[in-house]
C-alpha cells in the first residue's frame, strides 16, 4: 500500500461518506457515527468505542467497511485492524439535575416469570437486539446508555426490557423502575393533580435502572416531555442505566422534541425485526414445551409459515393448540391443526414454487436462468443465486438438498451457506432487503 497521501480526518470522513451511502441511518448511527479510520502504511485501522462494537463490526461489517476503505484508497485495503479507544464513548451530559433524596422502590415488580434470556429464541432478525441487551444488563450504566430498542408491535421488545430487569435484579440491584411510558404519564398527571410533583420526580431520579415500555407515548405531550427530559438528564448524569422501546427509531417518533432525540440516541439504537422461519418454528416448539405440549415439527412449520410477522400470534396459536389436546383431546396433527387454528391461519396462501422464484429473481437482478444454474463465482450472479436458494427455503416445502439440486447439483451445506448468508444480508443491508421485498410481494400476488 502507498504511504498515506491524506490527512487522517480527510481519510476517515472519506471512509465514512462511503458507508452512510450504503446502509440506513439507523445503522450509521449505531454503528459508524462513532468510529474513526486511519491510513496505516500497511492497511487501516479502525478505532471503535467499545469491545462488543469491536466484536459486531467485525462479524456484520467486515467487508463492507473493507469496501469503503478500498473505493477512498482506490486499491486494496491491506490489512485492516480494529483498536478499541475510551474516548470515541459519548460524553456525559453535564446538566445539573435538581438535587433529590433516594427513595427505594417498594412496589414490587411487574415482570413475566418467562420473560428472560434463557427463553428468548435468538435469530438473525433479533440477535443484536439480545446482545446488546444482555451485555447491558452485565454492565448496567456503562456498556451501552441508554440503550433504545424499536421495532414492529409484537416482537420481542418488552421481553428483552423485562429480561434486563430480572437480571440486574439477580445481581442484587434493589431500586430499578419498570414502567409502562402511559403509566409514567399518567403518574406524572396525578402528581401534579395532588401537589405531589416532588415524590414523584424522587421516585423516579434516583433509580438505579430507569426501564421504560413504549416511549413514543410521549408523543405531542409537551409537559410530559420536559418532565421526562430532566428526569432522563438526572438518572443519566448519575450513570444509571436507561433502556427506553419504541415502535420507531427517535427521529420517526413524529410529536417528539429534538432534545429528547438527541440524548435517545447517545448510546445504542437497534432495530428488532420480525423473525425468520426457522427462528418462528423454534419458538413454537418452545412455547409449546413450556406448556408441556410436544408439538411436532411439520405442524409448527404450518404455523410459522403462515404467522410471519407477530411473536404473540405464535403464542396465540400455541394457546389453541393446547386447549385442542387438552380439552378437546384431539390429536396434534396437521388436519387437526389447521381446523383448529383456521380463523387465525387464514385461506391457504398461494402454492410458490421455485421455478416461480427463479423467473422473479432473474427479473430483479436481471441475470439468466442459465447463469443461476451455472458454476460461475462472480457476485453478479452468486448473490441472485443465494437469493433464490433462500426464498426456497422460505416459501416452499422443498429441502436443502432439493433445492441444492435444482441449482446445479449443488449440495445442502452450500445452500445452507446460501441461507444464512442472505438472512443476515438482510438485516444489514436496506438495498438487498427491499430487493427480496419486491420479490415476495410479487410472488404473493401482493
Amino acid at each position: 500500500m502507498t504511504p498515506p497521501s491524506t490527512t487522517t480526518d480527510s481519510f476517515s470522513d472519506g471512509v465514512l461518506k462511503e458507508i452512510k451511502g450504503r446502509v440506513s441511518s439507523d445503522q450509521f448511527g449505531s454503528w459508524f457515527e462513532r468510529v474513526r479510520f486511519l491510513q496505516k502504511t500497511d492497511g487501516a485501522e479502525v478505532s471503535v468505542p467499545s469491545r462488543f462494537h469491536r466484536n459486531y463490526l467485525r462479524e456484520r461489517y467486515l467487508a463492507l467497511v473493507e469496501d469503503a476503505i478500498s473505493t477512498v484508497l482506490g486499491e486494496s485495503p491491506g490489512e485492516v485492524t480494529f483498536i478499541i479507544d475510551e474516548s470515541l464513548r459519548p460524553a456525559m451530559t453535564e446538566l445539573k439535575p435538581q438535587v433529590v433524596s433516594r427513595v427505594a422502590n417498594s412496589d414490587p415488580i411487574p415482570l413475566k416469570q418467562d420473560y428472560t434470556f434463557e427463553e428468548f429464541i435468538t435469530g438473525p432478525s433479533n440477535e443484536l437486539a439480545h446482545a446488546a441487551a444482555l451485555s447491558v444488563s452485565e454492565q448496567p450504566g456503562v456498556a451501552y446508555n441508554p440503550y433504545f430498542l424499536h421495532g414492529s408491535v409484537g416482537l420481542g421488545k418488552t421481553h428483552l426490557l423485562q429480561a434486563v430487569a430480572h437480571r440486574l435484579i439477580e445481581a442484587g440491584m434493589e431500586n430499578i423502575l419498570y414502567v409502562s411510558c402511559a403509566s409514567f404519564t399518567n403518574e406524572f398527571i396525578a402528581a401534579l393533580a395532588h401537589s405531589d410533583v416532588d415524590r414523584f420526580r424522587d421516585r423516579y431520579r434516583q433509580a438505579d435502572a430507569l426501564l421504560i415500555d413504549d416511549i413514543h407515548f410521549l408523543a405531542n405531550k409537551e409537559r410530559t416531555q420536559e418532565e421526562f427530559f430532566h428526569t432522563f438528564n438526572a438518572v443519566y448524569n448519575l450513570q444509571k442505566q436507561i433502556i427506553l422501546t419504541s415502535d420507531s427509531q427517535p427521529n420517526e417518533i413524529t410529536g417528539l422534541g429534538e432534545r429528547l432525540v438527541s440524548r435517545f440516541r447517545l448510546g445504542l439504537v437497534v432495530q428488532i425485526q420480525p423473525p425468520c422461519l426457522e427462528t418462528r418454528v423454534a419458538i413454537v416448539i418452545r412455547k409449546g414445551k413450556r406448556r408441556g405440549l410436544d408439538i411436532p415439527l411439520d405442524v409448527a412449520e404450518l404455523v410459522a409459515k403462515r404467522v410471519c410477522n407477530n411473536v404473540r400470534e405464535l403464542e396465540g396459536a400455541v394457546l389453541r393448540l393446547d386447549s385442542q389436546v387438552k380439552h378437546e383431546g384431539l390429536p396434534l396433527d396437521i388436519k387437526n391443526a389447521q381446523h383448529t387454528l383456521s380463523d387465525l391461519l387464514g385461506d391457504e396462501p398461494q402454492r410458490i414454487n421455485i421455478v416461480h422464484i427463479e423467473k422473479t429473481v432473474e427479473k430483479e437482478f436481471g441475470v439468466s436462468l442459465a447463469e443461476l444454474h451455472s458454476k460461475r463465482r462472480s457476485r453478479s450472479v452468486v448473490l441472485p443465486r443465494q437469493v433464490c436458494m433462500f426464498l426456497a427455503r422460505t416459501h416452499t416445502r422443498s429441502s436443502l438438498g432439493e433445492i441444492g439440486l435444482h441449482f446445479g447439483g449443488r449440495d445442502h451445506t452450500t445452500v445452507l451457506h446460501s441461507v444464512e448468508k442472505i438472512r443476515k444480508q438482510v438485516v444489514a443491508d436496506p438495498g438487498l432487503r427491499k430487493s427480496i421485498e419486491r420479490i415476495e410481494n410479487q410472488l404473493l400476488g401482493r
